[in-house]
Parts: structure tokens; C-alpha cells; sequence
């Protein structure tokens, strides 16, 4: 068995899946894989396409330029720095006793609840909207840290990013879907409320083969309570230094994650205010972006095998870059009409689309690949922790930056920072060894 880089210099012992631990359950995997496919309504339509737009012209009823952007913004970075404060010690309560898919079903029923809760909201109802979205939030991060840790066990002989990057690639097929059922509600800015009735719906109806078969596969470890998990989290803290390339890359995820999140949480608002895009225009915006981001990370993920992780998330973040360079330009109404910058926006998307979900999915697989057996959840804890620090980060920078200068071109500006810092903290981390490919070697070693 090719033997992964720890960075404590130590045997790893094999993986379930992998020689020794017996195959995977195929009916558990395939329900795995499905749940990127179901929990993917709720950023597509809750998040990054439809009910921002509600949320912005219903909810909020300040008419200053960038109020809603704020707002938004908030809202969005509370979430994440509950899912900061939580996610890392909720993270060694679910592998200890093994109650990931316990854990995984009680966030996800979080989600769906506060989901619905936002489908009865109407004017005058800020506050609560901005609690209920901070539940929703709260709920779907936090099953995603479960749900990903499930990822070395299921992995066996694959590798981990392509595995990760099929799945991602099905939840972006599982958005664009969703999307077309919201067809319906594209009348009036009002009917927009409803589609989260449809993401609550989706996310349980498709979410239940995994709720029903997704089972850990060791329950020997003896259970930590929420006291115990953060006075561990405090002395797993204290050694991070020691986890070699791990604090490494966390670094560079915080900043990189800083842009993605900030994308996804902004991309609709952008288009509706600094293109004049319409509801309709949106909805077919975003379903562009899942038609081809669907293919970017199931293409990028299998190419992730031979290149390595690392170089992978280093050529998207170049991309990314570029994305927010000509963003920005097309905000600029001396070089650019209106009607020409929206035209010239397509082509930004797809090469957005196109690395969105391929950075996410190789740095999902990256951790996979870092992680002790038996320690997937701390591991995919600490990258929560640090990917929702980014969370409570960026929105709250763009949405600052819009609210004070009234210029959402300035804000897309301060994406790019977060993307530059996050490629050159990145070049100090080492490409481990992948498992379908051990001539991909740490070139420290």
C-alpha cells in the first residue's frame, strides 16, 4: 500500500476500504456520493441564485445603496463564525463513538427547518430572516464537515479527488436541476420566498438514501462530550505546528476560501446591481454556472490524480484571478456599456464555473489525503475552522467595502487579495503522495 504523508513522519495504518479493512459498502458509497447531489439546492438557489434577491428587496428595507449587500453580507459571516466556533470540537465528538452519520442527519434536518422557516418570511421581517438564513447556514456547513469526512473511508482504492471530485460534480448537476423547478416563481421578486420550500423538499427527498445507509464503519472509540471535544481541540491546537503540511495549507485556504465564499454569497447580488441582470437572467446565469462547473470538477479531479492536488488548486487560483481582474473591468463604465459588460460577463462565468468547483473539490481530496485513519473528522474539523473563518472574513470585507464606497467594483477588487495570498501561502505546501498515483511524491522528501 503506498504510504501518505502525515507530517509526523509515522505509518499510516490502511484505510477502511483499502487493503486489510475489507471493500466499502457500494449501496453506502453511492448514497454518499448522493448527498452532494441533495444538499446542493440550498448555496445554489438559497445562497448564490434566488432567495439573496428576496432577501435584498423584501426583507430589507433600507434603500442606501450597499444596505443590502451588508446586510446579506452579515448574515452570511455569522453563520460562518458559528460553524467556526463549532465545527472543529463537533468534529472530534462524531469520530469519537462513531457518530458522523448521526451527527450528519441532525445538521442536516437543522438546515431543512430554518429552510423552511425562510419560505414564511415577508416585509419586516429582517431580523428573523437574518436568524433563520444564520440556521440554515449553521446546519448545512456542519453537515458538510461530517459528510466529508466520510470521504478517506469510502475512497478505498480510488482516488480521493477524483471520488471527491464526482461527487461535487453531481451536487452542481443536482443545482442546475433544482434551479429549473424554480421556474415557476420568476413572476414577481415576491414569489421568490417559495423556492425555499422547494430547497427544503429537495434536500430531504434526495438526502435520504444517505441518512438510511451511510453508517460508520468503526464505533469502537469511546465517546467525548462537548466539554471533553474542546479541551481536546485545545491540545490538538497546541500541536498543530507539529501536523507538518496541514497548519501549512490551512493558511492558504483561509485567504483562497476568503474569495470563493465571497463569490458564491455575491455572484447574483453583482450581476443585479453593477449589470442590471433580472430575476430570469440570474436564474439562467446560474444554471450556466452548474452546467459547466458540473464537468470542471469531475474533469479536474480525475486530471488532480496525475498533476497532484496542490499544482491543481495553483492553476485555478491563477484563473481566479483573472476572473476578478476582468470582473472589476467590466464594472467600469468608461471602457465598457452596459450592454457590452453584460455580454463579456458569459465568458468571465464559465471560466469561473469552470474552476469553482475543481478548487473545492481538490482541496476537499487534499485533506483527505493529509488525514490519520480514524482522525478524518478532526482534520476536516480544523479546515472547517479555518474555511469558515475565511467565511466570516470575505463577506463581511465586500460587503463593508460596497455599503462605504458605494462601488461594487472596489469590492470585487478586494477578492483578488484574498486569492494572491492564498496562491503564494500555497507554495509552501508539500504535494503528498496520491493513491492512484505514488510517483506524485512530496518533493520535500
Amino acid at each position: 500500500m503506498s504510504q501518505l504523508p502525515t507530517g509526523r513522519d509515522a505509518v499510516e495504518p490502511p484505510r477502511a476500504g483499502s487493503q486489510g479493512s475489507g471493500p466499502p459498502d457500494k449501496r453506502g458509497l453511492w448514497a454518499w456520493i448522493l448527498f452532494d447531489f441533495a444538499n446542493s439546492a440550498f448555496p445554489t438557489i438559497i445562497i448564490t441564485a434566488l432567495y439573496v434577491l428576496y432577501f435584498k428587496k423584501v426583507l430589507v428595507s433600507d434603500p442606501r445603496p450597499g444596505s443590502g449587500d451588508w446586510y446579506w453580507g452579515l448574515a452570511n459571516s455569522l453563520g460562518a463564525f458559528l460553524v467556526f466556533l463549532l465545527a472543529p470540537a463537533l468534529g472530534f465528538m462524531a469520530d469519537s463513538g462513531g457518530r458522523k452519520s448521526r451527527f450528519l442527519r441532525r445538521a442536516s434536518f437543522l438546515c431543512v427547518g430554518a429552510t423552511l422557516g425562510l419560505g414564511l418570511l415577508g416585509p419586516g421581517d429582517l431580523g428573523l430572516g437574518v436568524l433563520l438564513l444564520i440556521l440554515a447556514i449553521l446546519g448545512f456547513e456542519l453537515a458538510a464537515v461530517f459528510y466529508n469526512a466520510f470521504l478517506p473511508e469510502y475512497a478505498g482504492s480510488h482516488s480521493m479527488a477524483r471520488l471527491s471530485g464526482l461527487a461535487w460534480g453531481l451536487g452542481y448537476i443536482g443545482g442546475l436541476l433544482s434551479l429549473l423547478l424554480c421556474l415557476p416563481f420568476l413572476g414577481e421578486v415576491q414569489d421568490l420566498r417559495y423556492t425555499a420550500f422547494l430547497v427544503a423538499g429537495w434536500f430531504l427527498l434526495f438526502g435520504l438514501p444517505t441518512f438510511l445507509f451511510v453508517r460508520d464503519r468503526d464505533q469502537s472509540s469511546p465517546k467525548l462530550s462537548l466539554a471533553a471535544s474542546y479541551k481536546k481541540l485545545g491540545q490538538s491546537l497546541r500541536r498543530l505546528s507539529s501536523l507538518g503540511d496541514l497548519p501549512r495549507f490551512l493558511a492558504a485556504f483561509f485567504f483562497y476560501n476568503n474569495g470563493l465564499l465571497t463569490v458564491i454569497v455575491f455572484a447574483v447580488a453583482f450581476t443585479d446591481q453593477s449589470l442590471g441582470f433580472s430575476s430570469r437572467e440570474s436564474l439562467f446565469l446560474v444554471l450556466f454556472l452548474n452546467l459547466l462547473a458540473a464537468p470542471g470538477a469531475i474533469v479536474l479531479g480525475r486530471l488532480a490524480s496525475h498533476w497532484g492536488e496542490k499544482r491543481t488548486i495553483s492553476w485555478t487560483l491563477l484563473a481566479w484571478l483573472l476572473v476578478v481582474l476582468l470582473s472589476y473591468l467590466l464594472t467600469r463604465r468608461e471602457l465598457l456599456s452596459l450592454l457590452m459588460a453584460k455580454r463579456a460577463f458569459w465568458g468571465v462565468a464559465a471560466l469561473a464555473a469552470l474552476c469553482i468547483g475543481a478548487t473545492q473539490a481538490t482541496s476537499r481530496a487534499l485533506v483527505g489525503q493529509l488525514a490519520p485513519q480514524g482522525q478524518e473528522g478532526e482534520y476536516y474539523g480544523f479546515m472547517a475552522f479555518s474555511g469558515k473563518a475565511s467565511g466570516v472574513l470575505g463577506p463581511l470585507v465586500f460587503g463593508l467595502v460596497s455599503k462605504l464606497s458605494g462601488d461594487q467594483g472596489l469590492a470585487i477588487l478586494s477578492i483578488g487579495a484574498f486569492f494572491l495570498i492564498g496562491l503564494l501561502l500555497l507554495r509552501g505546501v508539500a504535494e503528498p503522495r496520491s493513491l492512484d498515483n505514488p510517483e506524485v511524491a512530496d518533493p520535500e522528501r
